[in-house]
C-alpha cells in the first residue's frame, strides 16, 4: 500500500496536460502543412518531391523516435514515485541511445535512391526528393535529440516547455523555407528541397533549445544526474526492452502511411499531390487523440508510480470517452468542410476532387484512429509494448499496406485493380481493426491492474475524490 498521493486525474487536468502537448503537435504538424501548401504553389512535381521526402524521412525519423519514447513511461514512473534524480539519469542513456540509433539512421536517409526507386520517380521530383532526404539525413540527430527532451518534459508534467519551443519553430518555418525554397538573400532556389534545409536547421535549433531548458530551469534541477555517466548497460537494456516494440509499433503505424505515399508516387504527381493533403489534413485532426494518449500514458505511469493502479483504469476510461467524443464531432466537421478546406492547399481542380473524394476515407476511420492512438499509449504507461507491436505489424501493414497494394496494382479477381482507392481503402480498414482490438485489450489490462490494488475501497474511493479535484 502506497503512502504517496497520486496525480490529478480529472478531465481538467488530463486536457491541462494534453492541451499543450496538442499545441506542440499541431505546430509540428504544421510544419509539415506549411510545407506542402509553399510546394504546391510551385507545382505540382515540387508537392510531389516534398510529398516523398516527408514520408521517407518520418518513417525512418519515428521509427527510431518510437524506441526513444521508452523514455516516457520510464521517467513518468520515476516522477510518480518522486524518484527524481532517477529521471535525470534515464534521460542520459536515452540520449546515449539516440547517438546509437543514428548510426543506423543517417545511412538509411542518405541512400536516396532506395526511395526514389521505390516511388518510381525521375527527373526533378527525384532530384529535389533527394536533396531533401539529403538534408534532413544531416540533421538527424538533433531531431532525435530533440524528441528525447520532449520525452521527459512529458514525463513530468512539463508539456508546456514542447509547445513553446515548437510554436517558435512553426513561427521560422515559412520565412526559412522562403530563403532556400524560392533563393532569397543570395541563397540558391532549391524549390521544393528547400523545404528539407529548413526542416534540418529548425530540429538542431529546437534540441538546443531543450538543453538550455532543461539545465538552467529551477524546476528541472532535482532532476538532473548527480554526475555524467557514460553508457550504462542495464539502464539501456530496460529502455530497449520497453522501447523497441514501441519504435516498431511507431514503425509500422507511420511506414503503413509514408510507404503508401511512396507507393502512390507510381501513379503520377497529382495522385500522390491529393493523397498529401489528404494525409497532411488527417494527420493534423490526429493530433488531438495523439495528445490525448501521450497525456493518457503519462498519467498512468505516474499513478503506478504512486502505487495507484485503480486510479490509472479510471484515467484510461476517462480518456478512451473523451478521444471518441471529440474524433466524432472532428468527422462530423470535415465531412462537410472537406469542400472548403481542400482548395486551400491547390488550385488544381482534378487534385481538388481526388482530395476531397480521399478525404471520405480518412472520416471513416478517424475514430477508431482516436481509439488506437490512447489505447496504445496507455499499454505504453502499463508497458506492456509487444502484443500491441504485433497487432499494428499485421493489422497496418498486413490488412492495411499489404492488401492495399495488392488492391491497387491487382486484386483482378475482385473488380481490381483499385489503384489509390486501394490503398486507402485497406489502410481504412486495417485502422479501424487495430482500434478496436488495442481499445479492448487496454481496458482488460487497466481492469486486472486495478484489481491487483492493495488499497481497500474506501482508500480507493477517498484517493479518486482527491485526484479529481
Amino acid at each position: 500500500m502506497s503512502k504517496l498521493a497520486p496525480p490529478s486525474t480529472s478531465f481538467k487536468s488530463l486536457f491541462k496536460l494534453a492541451g499543450p502537448i496538442f499545441v506542440a503537435n499541431l505546430a509540428i504538424i504544421g510544419g509539415g502543412t506549411i510545407d506542402t501548401i509553399m510546394a504546391g504553389q510551385l507545382g505540382k512535381d515540387h508537392l510531389a518531391a516534398v510529398a516523398l521526402g516527408l514520408a521517407a524521412t518520418i518513417c525512418v525519423l519515428m521509427g527510431l523516435v518510437g524506441v526513444l519514447q521508452s523514455l516516457s513511461p520510464i521517467a513518468g514512473h520515476h516522477f510518480g514515485a518522486r524518484q527524481y534524480e532517477k529521471v535525470g539519469e534515464e534521460l542520459q542513456q536515452n540520449l546515449w541511445l539516440a547517438v546509437f540509433l543514428c548510426i543506423f539512421g543517417v545511412p538509411l536517409l542518405l541512400y536516396t535512391n532506395l526511395w526514389t526507386t521505390m516511388g518510381q520517380v525521375e527527373g526533378d521530383v527525384a532530384r529535389m526528393a533527394s536533396q531533401f532526404l539529403t538534408f534532413t539525413a544531416i540533421c538527424l540527430p538533433g531531431s532525435l535529440f530533440g524528441r528525447t527532451f520532449i520525452s521527459v518534459f512529458a514525463a513530468i508534467s512539463r508539456p508546456r516547455v514542447t509547445m513553446w519551443v515548437s510554436l517558435g519553430m512553426l513561427a521560422l518555418k515559412a520565412p526559412l523555407n522562403a530563403v532556400f525554397m524560392y533563393g532569397l538573400f543570395g541563397m540558391p532556389a532549391l524549390g521544393g528541397a528547400g523545404s528539407g534545409v529548413s526542416f534540418g536547421i529548425l530540429s538542431v535549433l529546437s534540441c538546443l533549445l531543450y538543453l538550455i531548458i532543461w539545465m538552467r530551469s529551477p524546476y528541472c534541477k532535482k532532476m538532473h544526474a548527480s554526475k555524467f555517466h557514460w553508457p550504462r548497460w542495464t539502464l539501456i537494456k530496460e529502455q530497449l526492452h520497453v522501447g523497441v516494440p514501441i519504435g516498431l509499433s511507431t514503425f509500422f503505424e507511420v511506414s503503413s502511411f509514408t510507404l503508401m505515399a511512396i507507393f502512390i508516387s507510381r501513379f503520377g504527381s497529382g495522385t500522390i499531390s491529393a493523397h498529401q493533403i489528404v494525409g497532411n489534413l488527417t494527420s493534423m485532426c490526429y493530433m488531438i487523440p495523439l495528445s490525448t494518449g501521450i497525456a493518457t500514458s503519462v498519467l498512468v505511469a505516474q499513478c503506478l508510480g504512486s502505487k495507484w493502479p485503480s486510479i490509472a483504469y479510471m484515467v484510461l476510461k476517462r480518456s478512451l470517452i473523451a478521444a471518441v467524443g471529440i474524433a466524432t464531432l472532428i468527422v462530423t466537421f470535415l465531412m462537410f468542410a472537406r469542400f472548403y478546406v481542400v482548395p486551400l492547399y491547390t488550385a488544381d481542380p482534378d487534385v481538388q476532387k481526388l482530395a476531397s473524394t480521399l478525404l471520405i476515407f480518412g472520416c471513416c476511420y478517424h475514430v477508431f484512429d482516436a481509439l488506437q492512438a490512447v489505447s496504445s499509449f496507455a499499454l505504453r504507461g502499463y508497458r506492456v509494448t509487444k502484443l500491441p507491436m504485433m497487432i499494428y505489424g499485421v493489422m497496418l501493414w498486413g490488412v492495411g499496406l499489404g492488401g492495399g497494394y495488392y488492391a491497387a496494382f491487382h486484386a483482378e479477381i475482385f473488380g481490381g485493380p483499385y489503384g489509390v482507392f486501394g490503398f486507402w481503402g485497406c489502410t481504412s480498414l486495417g485502422l479501424i481493426m487495430t482500434g478496436l482490438t488495442l481499445a479492448a485489450m487496454a481496458l482488460w489490462v487497466g481492469r486486472h491492474r486495478a484489481e491487483d490494488d492493495l488499497h481497500t475501497a474506501e482508500e480507493i474511493e477517498a484517493a479518486r475524490i482527491v485526484s479529481q479535484a
